[in-house]
């Protein structure tokens, strides 16, 4: 009798165990997801200032460039998501680059911005893509922002497909706050360059990340106009950035609790073959 209840006590436990791994093994994506989204708004707000450094040391040479883009045309390289250059991928090398955010509040997004593009900084945010206006706004510019979609354990653009016409989205850049009004949705193949061209009298930007996730034969682009950027679509982001860290720590919480749930079951049931 004692033999079959002991036999019966790690019978249960195997079945905890094994029910444990399954659930870390579906939970682990949104877990590391959320530990790296937690990162990014740290990251983001720790290096305000150098990121506004950044901008200012540049300043003068993009107006440069935007000004010949806007009298040459623009020339995006609309394949750069495939960019696979050995850069350095060291914390200082995405220091030197970071400018900013893009924030998406209809769809609790942030991500950090950076003014150049190769797989280094593709995996750590956005980039402003090659050949397109700088985000610095103005009548004439179209600047184009890349991100990568379906990279594990990290967010990026992977839900920029929720964004709707009417949303806004806000490039940050140094002490700069951009606000574009979504206005024109399309999936296109990556040759197809004619889409970035820059409109006259209208200041534009785009979205842009690789589709279907995971096949990535396409890219999927959201356009928008510039509008002022309003106290209301200021209040927009802070409580998406709030709501989202929140949420972010309570999903981090609960796997916490259930480790140590688990951890607990497990040390009662030897506990108990022990003593018995």
């Amino acid at each position: 009798m004692a033999k079959r209840k002991s036999a019966r006590r790690w019978g249960d436990v195997i079945v905890v165990l094994v029910f444990f791994v399954g659930l870390a093994i579906f939970a682990y994506p949104f877990v590391a997801n959320a530990i790296n989204d937690i990162s990014t708004s740290l990251r983001a707000r720790q290096d305000k200032q150098l990121a506004e450094a950044n901008v200012k040391r540049e300043a003068a040479a993009q107006k440069r460039r935007n000004k010949e883009l806007a009298e040459q045309g623009l020339m995006p390289n609309a394949d750069a998501l495939r960019e696979r250059s050995a850069t350095s991928k060291s914390a200082a090398y995405r220091a030197k680059h970071l400018i900013g955010t893009v924030n998406m509040p209809s769809i609790r997004s942030e991500t950090l911005l950076y003014d150049v593009t190769n797989e280094a900084l593709l995996q750590s945010g956005a980039t402003v893509l090659p050949g397109t206006s700088y985000p610095s706004g103005g009548k004439g510019n179209h600047t184009v922002i890349s991100a990568h979609s379906g990279i594990p354990g990290k967010q990026l653009f992977s839900r920029l497909e929720r964004l709707k016409r009417g949303d806004v989205f806000v490039l940050t850049v140094g002490k700069q706050k951009l606000a574009y009004k979504v206005f024109r949705r399309q999936t296109v193949k990556p040759q197809r360059t004619d889409v970035l061209r820059a409109e006259p009298g209208r200041d534009l930007a785009t979205l842009m990340t690789c589709t279907p996730i995971g096949v990535n034969s396409h890219r999927f682009l959201v356009t928008g106009y510039r509008v002022p950027y309003t106290e209301r679509i200021a209040k927009q982001v802070q409580s998406a950035n709030r709501h989202r860290h929140w949420w972010q720590l309570a999903l981090i919480g609960a796997a916490v609790l259930a480790v140590l749930g688990c951890g607990w079951f497990v040390i009662r049931a030897i506990r108990r073959h022990r003593q018995a």
